[in-house]
């Protein structure tokens, strides 16, 4: 004898893609986890970057979708770090600092790079 399957399209729907059902219940709480701890992580100089951490979710057509991050344009260069390089004024100008008290002008730099601050992908391991 031969099983018949019947599939309710709607409340498979809601299960699996609408974010309000029971997976996406469970990966949104798990978002904002991974946000919580990556905003504690991230520089705190301004606090530009760790406002602007946050989160989208929508539905895909085999589950659903999220995406943590910043829009900055910093803020990979936070995350993965960057080589020392040369910063060089805009055509003809000069830069401006402080340093030990006093202030510079200065047509170009080395900057010695920065150190990769993972604040997004330290927590995926450990939230659950």
């Amino acid at each position: 004898m031969a099983a018949i399957v019947v599939w309710n399209e709607p409340a498979l729907f809601h299960l699996l893609k609408d974010p309000t059902g029971d997976v996406g219940r469970h990966m949104f709480s798990r978002g904002v986890e991974i946000v919580a701890l990556a905003k504690s992580m991230v520089g705190k100089k301004t606090g530009r970057l760790a406002a602007s951490i946050g989160l989208t979710q929508e539905p895909t057509r085999l589950g659903q979708k999220m995406t943590i991050g910043s829009p900055l344009p910093y803020a990979y260069v936070h995350h993965e770090g960057s080589r020392p390089h040369i910063i060089r004024a805009d055509s003809g100008g000069f830069l401006r600092f402080s340093a030990k008290g006093r202030v510079v002008y200065t047509r170009q730099i080395i900057h010695p790079g920065t150190r990769p601050n993972r604040y997004l992908t330290t927590f995926l391991h450990v939230v659950g």
